[in-house]
């Protein structure tokens, strides 16, 4: 495995501090004194606290990426994917805070909007090849594609608001989660419901070992 860089120290403790702390108020003192190290050296590789966040954004939307890319070439069945895809999202989100959430809302906007801009896209284009594959496996309805993933996006995209999260006694993970199964239940075939039914037992046991 390559050495970490120094940038990729700075960006990986920055992101666990901002997912779990906010970004809003914190400092970029603050962060040099965590890390120990001065503040020249954040400066020499991010210009300002603002692109500091912009690179923690696309690093946590690269990484969904390339796990969704993995997921998406596997050979597994819709079924495995889509509860792959559930639990890999629920890792992403389990240190993430309301915090986190509002802040993005409030004070980045724009870096919200960057995120609903990759459901909207790459989410969308994997849910359009899951449903297709499922279709062909008898495990999913012969659905209108469009309409389930339009009804989709905009169900995730209203729980997934920070005023739902700190309204509402769900997670930030466990609102996805639900709003996702509830969908994905709604077209399953008889044989889908069962393989869906296994297949998460065998996820949860796996996950309660780890």
């Amino acid at each position: 495995m390559s050495e970490v860089t120094e940038r990729e120290k700075i960006l990986y403790f920055t992101h666990a501090k901002f997912i779990t702390e906010g970004f809003y108020k914190t400092t970029m003192d603050e962060i040099a004194k965590d890390l120990q190290i001065s503040k020249k050296t954040i400066y020499k590789h991010f210009e300002s606290k603002e692109d500091l966040l912009a690179a923690v954004c696309d690093a946590r939307i690269n990484m969904m990426h390339e796990y969704l890319d993995e997921v998406v070439d596997s050979k597994d069945d819709s079924i495995t994917k889509f509860l792959r895809i559930l639990n890999k999202q629920k890792s992403l989100a389990m240190n993430c805070s309301t915090v986190w959430f509002r802040d993005l809302e409030i004070h980045a906007p724009q870096l919200r909007k960057k995120f609903d801009e990759v459901r909207s896209t790459k989410v969308t284009s994997m849910l359009v090849k899951l449903l297709e594959q499922g279709k062909k496996e008898k495990m999913i309805d012969n659905v209108p594609v469009d309409i389930l993933i339009t009804a989709l996006n905009g169900a995730i995209e209203a729980v997934t608001r920070a005023e739902f999260i700190l309204n509402s006694k769900f997670s930030f993970h466990e609102a996805m989660r639900v709003t996702a199964e509830i969908f994905f239940n709604g077209f399953l075939t008889t044989l889908g419901k069962e393989k869906y039914s296994n297949t998460k037992k065998l996820f949860d046991n796996v996950l309660e070992k780890s």
